[in-house]
């Protein structure tokens, strides 16, 4: 920033050459005594009303974090010259440190391809990082989304960067962006657990939505190897849960018992710990040992919740023909498709066993009846000997 200042005052020595003061300033100013400095360009207008000595006195007071004065003085300076592209930035910089964010998004919001191509590398990303700040802070979300995509393809190697970028590409369904962008993130700041949380949603988020089998167990896949890592460092309730879900979706089931064991023992008062336990129970078939934990779930899960896990309650029930059971469930979880289907599936199995009894004893009447004929058979063979 103070090679880029001194760059400006050189160009606007030539220009203001015949002011008095302006030497003089620009040199306290060049040595950072910026108190002498404002002084300096405070005489130069005072005698004579320039965009340049404004601008100077500007970011001397800014350098004095005078911010109020510094935002006044830059904005006479834009009003004086509203096309130096320099006047801009340190106008939209001064609005930021007074947290007028929808100033500063409109003024940038000036700004062409062409302005901001003719800043070197450094100062692009900033004005886009300051542009996208403020459009966000000021609401404008799709603003905020296409500036940090410019931002990200500038600062490659800025995890934070990358990991904000992706964070908006999700929420604007940019799965596929969002994926290579916290990709990068990780891989760049590998021991930041904030972003590795997000990318383990991202990925599960991934799994749910792809019908590609193959692509499904991928994406879970990496979600349960990155969630390996958050608990090999932090052990914490979030970090098990998140491992237990990745397990799931992953389909290895027997270690998502465990781990959601795990996440039950380190927080028993959260009914989804509970709930996932006793889906890799019904998961790997063992629907007997889920339901205690689908019954804690539905004693502590709230209103928002409680229909989720009768459904699962309904589904474990019917697997094991408990009918009414399973039909009461599904019921109270508002799924009337699957009570039915449910009821339907009693009438045939009470139907289909009725069917069973009366064929063994008809089987048991045709043995008996065979047995009876053999004995009167051997009884007719033995009176006519």
């Amino acid at each position: 920033m103070r090679k880029s200042v001194i760059l400006i005052v050189a160009l606007l020595i030539g220009a203001s050459a015949a002011l008095a003061d302006w030497e003089k300033g620009v040199a306290a100013f060049q040595k950072g005594d910026f108190q002498t400095a404002a002084q300096q360009f405070q005489e130069l207008v005072d005698q004579q009303e320039s965009f340049q000595g404004h601008y100077m006195l500007g970011l001397s007071l800014g350098r004095l974090n005078r911010k109020e004065e510094a935002l006044n003085h830059l904005r006479k300076a834009y009003d004086l010259n509203p096309n130096d592209l320099s006047v801009k930035l340190a106008l939209a910089d001064a609005y930021v440190n007074v947290r007028r964010h929808a100033e500063t998004a409109k003024l940038l919001g000036t700004l062409s391809g062409a302005d901001i191509g003719k800043l070197d590398a450094a100062k692009k990303k900033a004005v886009y990082q300051m542009r996208a700040a403020s459009r966000e802070a000021s609401g404008d979300e799709s603003g905020a989304y296409s500036d940090y995509k410019e931002l990200a393809g500038l600062a490659t190697q800025d995890a934070k960067v990358q990991f904000k970028y992706a964070i908006l590409a999700a929420n604007y369904g940019d799965d596929r962006a969002a994926i290579t962008a916290i990709d990068r993130a990780v891989n760049l700041d590998p021991k930041d657990e904030d972003i590795k949380r997000s990318y383990i949603n991202m990925l599960k988020k991934q799994g749910r939505m792809t019908q590609d089998k193959t692509a499904k167990k991928q994406a879970y896949l990496k979600a349960v190897n990155l969630s390996k890592q958050l608990v090999a460092v932090s052990a914490s309730y979030e970090n098990v849960l998140l491992k237990c879900e990745s397990e799931l979706g992953a389909t290895l089931y027997a270690d998502a018992t465990k781990t959601c064991q795990q996440a039950v023992t380190k927080k028993s008062s959260d009914w989804l710990a509970h709930y996932y336990l006793g889906q890799a129970y019904a998961s790997n078939k063992q629907f007997t040992e889920a339901e205690a934990p689908l019954e804690q779930a539905l004693k502590l899960a709230g209103p928002a919740d409680v229909k989720t896990v009768q459904k699962q309650r309904g589904f474990v029930f019917e697997k094991q023909r408990k009918f009414s059971e399973s039909i009461a469930a599904y019921n109270a979880a508002g799924d009337q498709a699957s009570a039915t289907r449910v009821q339907d599936n009693e009438d045939t199995y009470l139907e289909n066993k009725k069917i069973e009894e009366q064929n063994a004893e008809i089987e048991r009447m045709r043995k008996e009846a065979e047995e009876l004929e053999a004995e009167l058979k051997k009884l007719e063979e033995g009176g006519g000997r």
